[in-house]
């Protein structure tokens, strides 16, 4: 899982993130991109920096992850959103989520944010 601070340091060509990108695909694996993620992402870069990060999404083992926000039956806004409080960033309340109902590790710049809610025991890389 990539959170912003990941797909940031990708744009600026951090070996790291690339590194796990190539070790999830040759294990035929999937790497999660919330879209909260996504977004703040293209939010900070210069629009100059946006076709790295579409070449990011391009890449068939990277999948961007939206919420449910069905009112009738799946509503993950909530849950989204306290996490987000938690960790003082949506982003980071966002990816909190993602990496636990899929029980994945992150990759993160801040991993403070990504312990406050889902514990010192998590796996988490950081750039």
């Amino acid at each position: 899982m990539l959170d912003t601070g990941a797909l940031l340091a990708y744009v600026q060509g951090v070996a790291t993130v690339g590194e796990a990108l190539v070790e999830v695909a040759d294990a035929e694996g999937s790497v999660a991109v919330p879209s909260t993620c996504l977004l703040e992402a293209y939010c900070l870069l210069d629009p100059g920096e946006h076709e790295l990060l579409r070449m990011l999404r391009r890449n068939p083992a990277v999948h961007t992850m939206a919420p449910a926000l069905d009112l009738n039956s799946d509503d993950e806004a909530p849950i989204i959103g306290s996490m987000g409080r938690h960790t003082g960033r949506l982003g980071a309340g966002h990816t909190a989520w993602v990496a636990m109902i899929n029980q994945a590790g992150v990759i993160t710049s801040q991993p403070d944010q990504i312990r406050v809610v889902l514990g010192a025991g998590w796996e988490i890389l950081e750039v």
